[in-house]
């Protein structure tokens, strides 16, 4: 059961990138800035995982492992790569910009702060992720960041 949630929660470490940019999943996803910063925050999860010896599942077409090196390809070879992924309602966002939206708490203490939390037990750091949480909280509804910001913010 833990490889599962460990594998569904790389794949939601887009939820506060998606929120912080304002724009529905798909035309986030074709932005590559922005799909360098969700490739960040997995790479470091994928990090502590790996020294926790914590096997995430495959719960996407693509194996864990793999996820942060498509998201980090050229627009142009990343669109036929993740052709599956791109078929989405054009409309579609994450929760964490639902929760935004509503003015409601977000689970970026269960996204972020848990890859920060299990990096500090295996002696490592997270400084992507722990850059994220701070983002979220400081975050203010109507207020966007581009790709270009989120990677200078988190020091990408």
């Amino acid at each position: 059961m833990q490889s599962v949630q460990w594998g569904k929660l790389l794949l939601n470490l887009n939820n506060p990138v998606n929120a912080l940019s304002d724009l529905p999943l798909r035309t986030q996803l074709m932005d590559r800035d922005y799909r360098c910063v969700v490739a960040a925050l997995q790479t470091e999860a994928l990090r502590a995982l790996k020294a926790a010896g914590i096997p995430p599942a495959k719960v996407a077409t693509a194996p864990p492992r793999w996820l942060p090196w498509i998201l980090r390809l050229p627009n142009s070879v990343f669109t036929r790569v993740a052709a599956r992924m791109l078929r989405m309602d054009a409309a579609a966002r994450s929760s964490m910009w639902d929760d935004f939206q509503q003015g409601r708490t977000t689970e970026i203490d269960d996204l972020c702060g848990a890859v920060v939390r299990l990096s500090q037990s295996q002696g490592l750091s997270a400084p992507a992720n722990g850059a994220m949480c701070q983002l979220i909280v400081a975050h203010r509804r109507g207020q966007r960041m581009s790709g270009a910001e989120l990677r200078a913010a988190l020091g990408i």
